[in-house]
């Protein structure tokens, strides 16, 4: 590893917010070494919401640490400031508020397995009637008991109009 050439792959599990493990990605581990020879792989963890207990925004709260504390300890991991977030389901949804909402300027990419761009629109246009409860759960209030709340939640509100990173 170089401090300067070594990019970073942070993996971001999925489970609706409230299930899931870091160890959904041990199957893929291996050929993610293959397709991606020196770089760094971090593959997260954050804390679950369970009935009343870390409500989102913990979720991405604890990623957002997770990229400060990886980001702020680069000499020690000798990495380079070159971050690609991956993301499936609501870990994709995890990681585009990482890169949209906080512009964090390490993050120079975002793969997104299909995880939400507008939760509000995810509540009141569900593909399934499992949705709806399960973000409500998540978030504790429904999109018109909590506005904001599904506001801030939602990556596409702070897409922009900027030039995209290169790697």
């Amino acid at each position: 590893r170089t401090d300067t050439g070594t990019k970073v792959m942070m993996l971001i599990h999925g489970g609706g917010w409230s299930s899931g493990d870091k160890t959904d990605f041990n199957s893929f581990m291996a050929d993610i070494k293959s397709y991606f020879p020196g770089w760094a792989i971090f593959n997260i963890n954050y804390r679950l919401a369970a009935g009343n207990s870390n409500l989102f925004p913990t979720q991405e709260l604890d990623v957002k640490a997770a990229t400060e504390y990886i980001f702020n300890r680069r000499g020690q991991f000798h990495i380079s400031g070159k971050f690609v977030l991956v993301g499936a389901s609501a870990g994709g949804h995890l990681a585009l508020l990482q890169g949209y909402k906080y512009n964090n300027p390490q993050v120079k990419a975002i793969v997104n397995f299909f995880g939400p761009t507008n939760m509000t629109d995810m509540y009141n246009n569900p593909l399934s009637p499992f949705i709806p409860p399960a973000i409500q759960a998540v978030v504790g209030a429904t999109p018109t008991g909590n506005p904001t709340l599904y506001t801030q939640s939602s990556p596409i509100n702070f897409v922009s109009a900027q030039s995209p990173p290169t790697i």
